[in-house]
C-alpha cells in the first residue's frame, strides 16, 4: 500500500489538488506590484477575489478578502461538498482603482 499525497498541495506541473472530502485551509499570499515593478500596499478598500469555477466557467465558490494582499480558502465540510472528483479552474483578481488579473483558469484537480 502507498500513503496518501499531502492535501492539498501544490504539484510540479502547477496545479492545485485535493481528496475529495477534505476540508482544510489554505491561504494565498499575493506579490503586488506597479508597473515599475515597487510594490503595492493595498488600501482599505482593495479587494482580492479568488473563483473556483468549473470547467464551463460556471462559478462554484468564491472567497475575497478586502485590505490585505492575502487571501483565505476555507474548505468546510460545507463547501468541500460542492467539489465531486473532477477538473476545475481558479480565478483570482486585484480590484483596485483598476482590476488586475492575479490567476487566471489555473488548473485544480480534485481526486
Amino acid at each position: 500500500m502507498r500513503p496518501a499525497k499531502q492535501s492539498p498541495r501544490t504539484c510540479d506541473d502547477g496545479t492545485l489538488r485535493w481528496y475529495c472530502g477534505d476540508t482544510f485551509s489554505i491561504t494565498f499570499v499575493f506579490t503586488l506590484k506597479d508597473a515599475e515593478g515597487n510594490p503595492i500596499t493595498p488600501s482599505a478598500t482593495d479587494k482580492i477575489t479568488i473563483q473556483f469555477n468549473d470547467l464551463h466557467d460556471q462559478l462554484i465558490k468564491e472567497f475575497s478578502s478586502t485590505g490585505s494582499n492575502q487571501v483565505v480558502v476555507n474548505f468546510t465540510s460545507e463547501t468541500t461538498q460542492l467539489f465531486k472528483e473532477g477538473v476545475y479552474n481558479i480565478v483570482a483578481k486585484f480590484n483596485s482603482d483598476y482590476v488586475t488579473t492575479l490567476l487566471h483558469n489555473n488548473k485544480v484537480i480534485v481526486e
